[in-house]
């Protein structure tokens, strides 16, 4: 899934944890939850850590980081910046850092204990790669950051 939906969904946790620790694990353990469900995310558009920055799925995942930022900060100031918000939301986030940066995926997927990491989480991950259905993969996460903004705000 996109970091928008993992950091939305992360934050929900955190906000129903009332802990940063609990919300930690939780933002960490629902972004496998969340990758095991279909969706769609740069992997659609055939990026990966290869092709990453030189791919037109670039603007894709700017546009996601840049989004995620904004939602983060708005919900983080909401929460008058508390340390439970910003440990779910790198909860959340972390699996992707470790795993699918341009920059160092390359050397971690090579290394314990990193290396079998990236193995379960490719394990778990459920992209649409049918561009026929990309939008099937939009709506999923649309949906989990709808219902998560809304208990983070509603409820």
């Amino acid at each position: 899934m996109t970091l928008t939906a993992h950091v939305c969904t992360a934050c929900a946790i955190g906000v129903a944890t009332g802990d940063p620790l609990l919300g930690f694990l939780g933002g960490f353990l629902s972004h496998h939850v969340l990758d095991a469900i279909p969706h769609s995310d740069a992997g659609s558009l055939g990026a990966n850590v290869n092709n990453m920055l030189k791919s037109n799925s670039l603007k894709y995942v700017i546009l996601d980081i840049v989004l995620a930022g904004i939602i983060f900060f708005t919900i983080w100031g909401r929460y008058s910046f508390n340390l439970v918000i910003f440990f779910s939301a790198l909860g959340g986030a972390l699996p992707d850092i470790i795993d699918n940066s341009p920059f160092w995926s390359k050397y971690t997927r090579k290394v314990f204990p990193t290396n079998y990491y990236h193995k379960f989480h490719e394990t778990v991950h459920f992209t649409i790669l049918n561009k026929r259905y990309f939008w099937v993969g939009i709506a999923t996460q649309a949906l989990f950051i709808m219902l998560s903004l809304y208990y983070i705000y509603y409820v």
